[in-house]
């Protein structure tokens, strides 16, 4: 089953790695180009859409993920045809009208309550994006479900490669600033969603006869508990930099937004195995039960940390330089951040393993409760520490409500299923680590991409360090070279 997990991975991480190079290829052109304070707007829209896209999707896009496996083993009185055809067409009704009341609401707060004219234009440009992005949404959950990693990551990496040329077109060709990105945006995903359709229809998969109201219903009932805990979740994701808009405005959003930005690439790239576990542990427990599900999920979880924990340390130490390089100097406000961002933000990267519990016996609704306590703490905590300590209060309360969640995770998750750390391994992972932190103090790179370079010898010292004191990392290197 790991080696299944390799091959899902491996796919998954075309697109990934695709949109990683593109993102910090993009990064120090966009940083460089964009003013702080435009940047800085990007960034509230960017999440603002984050944050309203789970509730225009009403949680269909999990309950997608949740149901195939019962639909296609029998187990549920449903088609495959009728499965597809309620999940996507109910998921483009119910955010057609969540879109509209998106448009109606900035329209009603007009310019001056939502930061100005030129952030009210695009706001409403914006808010179609909400409509488009919901039957993909549950399409590509569908292709995770059936496990179809080769198809989805061609169609998301062509998605990604025709993107970047059609922004620098729109954004240098036609000067159209931060709303060609967005224009841009609105073109890939309308083009995205005609074809989804298309390829329902061709495979008989998208038929209006089928549409079932009780099914549409019942996936709600399972998805909707998961959309307040996805928001607050998200506030613990986003709310800091709402209250940095507040108290200190756009421009220390933008400082704020380079760091957490360059912080969240490093978790995409480290979160590939991730995107493929959740359909394939709820195949196993289907056909298999507990007890296999535990031994892979654990295994999966000790995989993670064997490489986050040397990718939260090498870039607490090293990354300001990184930054820096990749931003350039106007961005020297940021220095300091990432210490208290990169441990949380990418530990939480294994949080599809601490809830597995919960998803496998639907207990969504407990999901809710300790996300709306995070949610809650974060914002609490940006009320008092930002006002105080600026952004580093911020980066220190994104640090403590993540600690939060993830404990609460794994206790109400544990009372359902039993996910075994190996603290041995953790702790050749730290010294690891921590030897090669050491052996970089001891060098000095004078050249453009010294701190780059200086981050990849970094990984190599860690690499042939755990080699040396851990015998299952040597037998998994083994296994992968025979994959």
């Amino acid at each position: 089953m790991i080696k299944n997990l390799f091959k899902q991975t491996s796919w998954y991480s075309l697109p990934y790695f695709i949109g990683a190079a593109i993102g910090f290829g993009t990064f120090p052109i966009w940083t460089r180009y964009f003013t702080v304070k435009e940047y800085g707007m990007m960034s509230l829209i960017d999440v603002t859409l984050m944050f309203i896209a789970p509730l225009a999707r009403f949680g269909l896009p999990q309950s997608t993920v949740r149901f195939f496996s019962e639909c296609q083993s029998g187990n549920r009185s449903l088609t495959i045809p009728s499965f597809f055809t309620t999940l996507f067409l109910g998921a483009l009704a119910l955010a057609g009208i969540s879109t509209l009341l998106f448009f109606l609401t900035i329209v009603a707060l007009g310019p001056d309550r939502v930061g100005g004219q030129q952030m009210y234009d695009l706001f409403k440009l914006v808010s179609v994006l909400l409509f488009l992005g919901a039957g993909p949404g549950v399409f590509n959950s569908a292709l995770r479900a059936e496990q179809k990693a080769k198809f989805l990551a061609i169609l998301t990496s062509t998605s990604t490669m025709v993107s970047l040329p059609l922004a620098f077109i729109l954004v240098f060709g036609f000067l159209l600033g931060v709303k060609g990105i967005y224009i841009g945006s609105i073109c890939i995903q309308t083009s995205s969603l005609i074809f989804y359709i298309w390829f329902l229809r061709r495979r008989k998969r998208l038929v209006l006869s089928s549409f079932s109201f009780p099914f549409l219903f019942r996936a709600m009932r399972y998805g909707l508990p998961l959309v307040p805990a996805q928001l607050a979740n998200m506030i613990s994701n986003i709310g800091d930099r709402y209250i940095l808009q507040i108290f200190l405005g756009s421009q220390v959003v933008g400082y704020y937004a380079v760091s957490y930005g360059l912080t969240l690439h490093l978790k995409s790239v480290l979160t590939l195995m991730m995107v493929a576990v959740t359909p394939m542990y709820l195949d196993i427990w289907q056909k298999h039960g507990r007890e296999r599900t535990e031994k892979f999920l654990s295994s999966v979880l000790d995989y993670y940390l064997m490489v986050a924990i040397p990718a939260v340390i090498l870039f607490s130490f090293f990354g300001d330089d990184i930054l820096i390089l990749l931003a350039s100097s106007k961005y020297e406000g940021a220095q300091g951040l990432l210490p208290y961002l990169t441990a949380p933000i990418v530990l939480h990267g294994a949080i599809t393993i601490y809830t597995a519990g919960l998803y496998i016996h639907k207990k969504t609704s407990l999901i809710l409760y300790f996300t709306l306590g995070a949610g809650a703490l974060n914002l609490l905590l940006n009320l008092i520490f930002v006002p105080l300590m600026g952004m580093v209060g911020a980066a220190i309360t994104t640090l403590i409500s993540y600690i939060f969640l993830i404990v609460l995770a794994n206790i109400f998750s544990s009372q359902y299923i039993t996910i075994r750390l190996n603290y041995l391994a953790i702790g050749k992972y730290l010294l690891a680590s921590i030897m090669a932190v050491i052996f970089l103090r001891f060098i000095s790179i004078d050249v453009f991409f010294g701190a780059i370079i200086k981050l990849l010898i970094g990984v190599i010292i860690y690499s042939a360090a755990i080699l040396i004191i851990d015998n299952r990392t040597r037998k998994r290197l083994r296994i992968a070279l025979k994959f």
